[in-house]
């Protein structure tokens, strides 16, 4: 199967940077879909089909145009059994349509609760001598690293095993963020962050130009980003931040290696929801706008490539 470093450098140069957040926001839904499946009283039943058609819609339009995809955990958690039903369903659709699939659930925990984390959603669990395969089976996962080393070093050793990757929480795109991350006499949190994870990634992967394991750094932040990328070449750089969030795509720039790699840049809402930009109420032709507004930033981000 090959590393997760590997397989991001091959689809980068078949497909671009460009990953898509799935951020399917509730309210923001296309209404030609919640006419369909939720109308009249709204139930987590009728609302989680929406959301697995608007996923699913999004994904056939974008397939061999964009090769990766970002899914957040939240808006299908906050929808319960139904909600997981169709995360499960998403992710499904997602790899038989060849993308490589980003988990984006941030999680982290210490001990016996970090490691079933880590294995449950990107290697495997046992009991009784017997095996089961990662469920969620995703190509990657984001961790949020605040409890530090030991908390993290069972997700990189599940995503070593497995051929996966972890993309770990360092310079994030939200206005609070430096509160916490620039604190630091010498080194800033959000270094100290990016130390680790390289030190990490040099003892489980010794060669290749890129890791397969990286860190979130906000477009929002493009100072921040220059100095990360000349300072940890090998780093894989997950970039949310751009479009709604304000981050401009021309300090993008600065986040790439020779070659075009080691930078995945995010956009969610802007692609997502297009078709409201266009003023086109109803949202019928909703994935057909959102695959124009791909292309776009493609093309912007490939301009972008040494």
């Amino acid at each position: 199967m090959g590393s997760f470093a590997e397989r991001v450098a091959e689809k980068v140069e078949r497909s671009g940077p460009l990953v898509v957040g799935l951020d399917p926001h509730f309210d923001l839904l296309p209404p030609v879909l919640l006419e369909q499946f939720a109308p009249g009283e709204m139930t987590f039943e009728g609302l989680a089909e929406a959301v697995l058609a608007f996923g699913t819609s999004i994904l056939e339009a974008l397939a061999g145009e964009v090769g990766f995809v970002k899914i957040q955990m939240a808006f299908y958690e906050a929808l319960g059994i139904p909600g997981m039903v169709a995360l499960s369903r998403t992710i499904q659709r997602a790899k038989e349509r060849g993308f490589l699939v980003i988990l984006d659930g941030k999680r982290n925990d210490i001990a016996s609760s970090a490691v079933c984390y880590a294995q449950g959603y990107l290697s495997e669990i046992t009991a009784g001598g017997k095996s089961l395969r990662s469920f969620w089976d995703v190509d990657a996962l984001t961790v949020n690293p605040y409890l530090g080393e030991d908390s993290l070093l069972p997700f990189f050793e599940e995503a070593r095993k497995s051929g996966k990757g972890v993309f770990v929480l360092a310079r994030t795109s939200n206005p609070s963020a430096p509160f916490i991350q620039d604190e630091g006499r010498k080194v800033r949190v959000f270094e100290k962050v990016a130390l680790l994870v390289e030190d990490c990634a040099g003892r489980f992967f010794a060669n290749g130009p890129v890791s397969s394991f990286g860190i979130v750094v906000g477009a929002t932040y493009p100072e921040d980003l220059q100095y990360l990328r000349e300072r940890f070449p090998r780093l894989l750089f997950l970039i949310p931040g751009v479009g709604a969030q304000g981050g401009a795509v021309e300090a993008l720039r600065f986040a790439f290696l020779p070659g075009g790699l080691g930078a995945l840049v995010n956009v969610s809402r802007d692609i997502l929801f297009a078709y409201r930009k266009q003023g086109r109420e109803n949202g019928e032709d909703f994935a057909e706008r959102a695959r124009e507004e791909a292309l776009r930033y493609q093309k912007m981000l490939r301009s972008l490539m040494p």
